[in-house]
């Protein structure tokens, strides 16, 4: 099995009017398509079509209104974005059908998230979709203006509309016959030469208004390393912006690689357990109860920022609430507010897919560093709404535990690891140790139980056991799995008494790179890691304990350019 990993490259400046064209003429183009294409019939018709997104289509019929002459691959790319687009929308309306029979009659408290997603978890409609999240808050939207909920998907969905021109190529010709861009790589002088087709004007009439202009890029040492492992495929044209808001365009290459041998039988995991005031805490246990690590307990830089966005956007949205009751939502000051809505709303999603890809990557160093044979997390369905705790720790707990997993789950099929989950009962409540019930409390210093409490203490006066509530959880979560029964195996147990610091989730200041959804490195002869995802290398990825029981010298992974999915012993450490 094998998988495609991103190379950016980045094209030429002096050129830049021509891939201003491409990008306005694309978004232009693609937004008309959709546009025209955003209605029920199209929404089904996709949604059951199983080949690529653009043989949907009428090749010729969706650009007849435009009168422009368009490149037949061209066209095709326009139309494997659209289509693309409206997969993702038919699978959202698909789940809100799914959610509307199990909609209150008014608005979406915490309480109700978890009593909807049960539902759905019982009907099966949860497992094949990751929308419920997005959607609630998109119900809670509508009901905010409406007071009611929509009754089809439609109604409280516009037409979506590209706001680039992100332009997917086809490789249906090959790399050096394309009909929209051509590349080859040189190896010996490892330079990449590409050849593509732009328009001369925003209204191109004819053939001859569309010209092929060639390039060649040095490239970088990640690119041409990560070439030795596998073949550039065709790109995906990307406009992109600096810093000082300057525009600047790339080619993305994927490469594929293949996919790491998964090893045979399962003797060594690495439990995971996903807290609030934690993104996760891991530790590893092997089948017989020995546990080979501290917990590691890794945690998201930024939260406060996230939480100081969110209050903002949660102030902005009441402002809105108040200008449309005041029949005011037509006037420039709600325009203005609506526009900081947005602007807060999109630095908090980039903040969430940083947490994600950070976290997850140091989650596959660990488990790649301890060479295991497995990750082993609990099942989502165990999820409850946390009581005393704020909206965004909520918020953060429901969608950053599924889409943390999910890269998880990515990284690993490339690493060749298995993920599996246990669905367990009582993980926080059990003594890892004896197999006792305990409490939990607010901390070391406290004994009176809480049920949010963040420390655990066994019941049993002979045994005495305490830790971290995660890290009992995760212990939990490794007795589970090696049960026989699928619940907690009292005569299995496993612990560790040392302490061990909350690692933070840092990201470095240097060279950020682009590897599809992120990637961890291993090369044999080094003797540390290198972690690195989403659109950065991150730092430090993992920091383990000064005396390890493999014998290994502890130094945890740095900072250095990625290069693809390699297992390695830990005994090379």
């Amino acid at each position: 099995m094998s998988d495609h990993l991103s190379l950016p490259i980045r094209l030429p400046d002096e050129d830049k009017k021509r891939f201003e064209r491409l990008a306005t003429l694309t978004q232009s183009v693609a937004n008309h398509v959709l546009k025209d294409h955003w209605s029920p019939v199209h929404l089904d018709g996709i949604s059951e079509a199983s080949h690529q997104a653009w043989k949907y289509f009428d090749e010729h019929e969706p650009f007849e209104e435009l009168g422009l002459y368009l490149p037949s691959r061209f066209r095709r790319c326009i139309l494997q974005k659209v289509g693309e687009t409206l997969r993702s929308h038919a699978d959202r309306r698909d789940a809100f059908q799914s959610i509307q029979c199990v909609l209150p009659d008014h608005k979406i408290r915490r309480i109700h998230r978890r009593r909807i997603k049960d539902q759905l978890w019982e009907g099966g409609d949860y497992l094949s979709s990751g929308y419920v999240d997005i959607l609630i808050d998109q119900l809670n939207s509508y009901y905010d203006r409406h007071g009611t909920y929509p009754n089809r998907y439609l109604e409280m969905q516009d037409s979506p509309e590209y706001d680039n021109g992100v332009l997917p190529f086809s490789a249906d010709d090959g790399p050096t016959s394309g009909q929209a861009v051509k590349y080859q790589y040189d190896s010996s002088s490892e330079t990449l030469t590409i050849r593509l087709k732009t328009p001369d004007t925003l209204s191109p009439e004819t053939r001859g208004d569309w010209s092929w202009t060639e390039y060649e890029r040095d490239g970088y040492e990640a690119f041409h390393d990560l070439l030795s492992y596998g073949d550039l495929s065709a790109p995906e044209f990307q406009p992109s912006r600096r810093k000082t808001g300057d525009a600047y365009y790339e080619l993305s290459f994927p490469v594929e690689v293949e996919h790491a041998e998964a090893t045979d039988g399962t003797d060594c995991v690495l439990a995971l357990d996903a807290g609030m005031r934690k993104d996760m805490t891991a530790v590893v246990v092997t089948d017989d109860g020995e546990q080979l690590s501290t917990p590691q307990f890794i945690q998201f830089t930024d939260r406060e920022k996230m939480r100081r966005l969110h209050r903002e956007r949660t102030r902005l949205n009441d402002r809105l609430a108040a200008l449309r009751r005041d029949g005011r939502s037509h006037t420039d000051e709600f325009a203005h507010i609506q526009s900081e809505y947005e602007r807060v709303n999109n630095k908090i999603r980039h903040k969430r897919e940083q947490l994600t890809h950070d976290v997850a990557n140091q989650v596959l160093a660990l488990a790649l560093v301890y060479d295991v044979d497995a990750i082993v997390h609990e099942d989502l369905r165990s999820l409850s709404p946390p009581s005393g705790e704020g909206a965004l720790s909520w918020e953060l707990s429901s969608w950053a535990r599924r889409n943390i997993i999910e890269n998880i789950e990515y990284r690993a099929e490339s690493a060749g690891l298995a993920v599996e989950r246990v669905y367990p009962e009582g993980t926080s409540r059990s003594c890892p140790r004896c197999g006792s019930t305990g409490h939990t409390c607010k901390s070391p210093d406290h004994h009176h139980g809480q049920w949010w409490g963040g420390h655990f203490r066994c019941d049993n006066a002979r045994c005495g056991f305490e830790g971290d509530r995660d890290y009992i959880g995760a212990l939990n979560v490794a007795r589970v799995f090696f049960s026989e029964t699928d619940e907690l195996d009292h005569g299995f147990t496993s612990s560790y008494t040392g302490d061990s610091e909350i690692v933070l989730a840092g990201r470095s200041a240097g060279t950020r790179l682009t590897f599809g959804a992120g990637i961890v490195a291993y090369e044999p002869e080094q003797v540390a890691a290198t972690a690195g995802g989403g659109s950065a290398v991150i730092a430090p990825a993992v920091a383990l304990p000064e005396s390890n029981a493999d014998g290994s010298d502890g130094r945890g992974p740095v900072v250095q350019q990625c290069t693809r999915f390699l297992r390695c012993a830990t005994e090379s450490y």
